[in-house]
């Protein structure tokens, strides 16, 4: 994982330096002073992360991030500015913004999010032949079948695990799955259309939802779409 600190300011550039060495001192980090001397290191040393002062001169953070974007698997972009009057207009182009004077808490916390971003998520479940480690992100819905738990994965592939639900609840517990029935549970990501009794998925699957799961349900599934 390289991170990238771009900032016209000497001061700044340490500051953040020493935060990635205090957050982690095994993280690879480049600093470069302007945007432009950035830009012109792109591909050959391409950062997975990106802090990005937006008040530097021609080309300023704004103008950097825009191209970087277009780049195949462009990097996650953290705006760093003296003032949050910037965020509207940069809307969409970085997954934060932080205010200076930065501190280590802001810092951290923004810093884990883009890792968590950039890192795929997976989970490790025991099947007959040995573990099994999956995508999270391939995990459509799970589904209690006698006394096997069914993921349902991308691509319309199944895998069938002898094991409780609860204990599969429990490995996606930190992810953006939720319960809707006693037997059904949804990667929120592919929740397309809920209805009052049932959900839609992507993929045309139709489940229902548990009168015991309807209020869990549309209360994660708000706030997921919230953010």
């Amino acid at each position: 994982m390289l991170i990238a600190i771009c900032d016209d300011s000497p001061d700044d550039l340490a500051l953040l330096c020493g935060y990635c060495r205090r957050y982690d001192p095994g993280l690879a980090v480049s600093t470069y002073a302007s945007a432009r001397e950035l830009l012109a290191s792109y591909p050959a040393e391409k950062p997975d992360i990106v802090f990005m002062d937006i008040e530097m001169e021609p080309p300023n953070g704004f103008e950097a991030a825009q191209r970087l974007r277009e780049e195949r698997d462009a990097p996650t972009v953290i705006f760093t500015t003296q003032t949050l009057g910037y965020a509207v207009r940069g809307y969409g182009l970085a997954l934060r913004y932080l205010p200076k004077p930065i501190d280590y808490g802001a810092f951290s916390e923004a810093l884990e999010l883009a890792l968590r971003e950039r890192t795929p998520q997976k989970i490790s479940v025991s099947t007959d032949s040995g573990e099994e480690i999956l995508n999270v992100a391939d995990i459509l819905w799970l589904e209690v079948i006698g006394h096997n738990v069914c993921f349902h994965l991308a691509g319309r592939r199944e895998l069938q695990v002898r094991c409780t639900f609860s204990s599969v609840l429990e490995l996606v517990r930190p992810y953006a799955f939720a319960q809707i029935h006693k037997s059904y549970c949804v990667n929120l990501a592919f929740v397309e259309r809920a209805e009052q009794n049932s959900v839609r998925l992507t993929d045309g699957t139709v489940l229902p939802v548990g009168r015991n799961h309807t209020k869990s349900f549309r209360e994660r599934l708000g706030k997921y779409l919230r953010g």
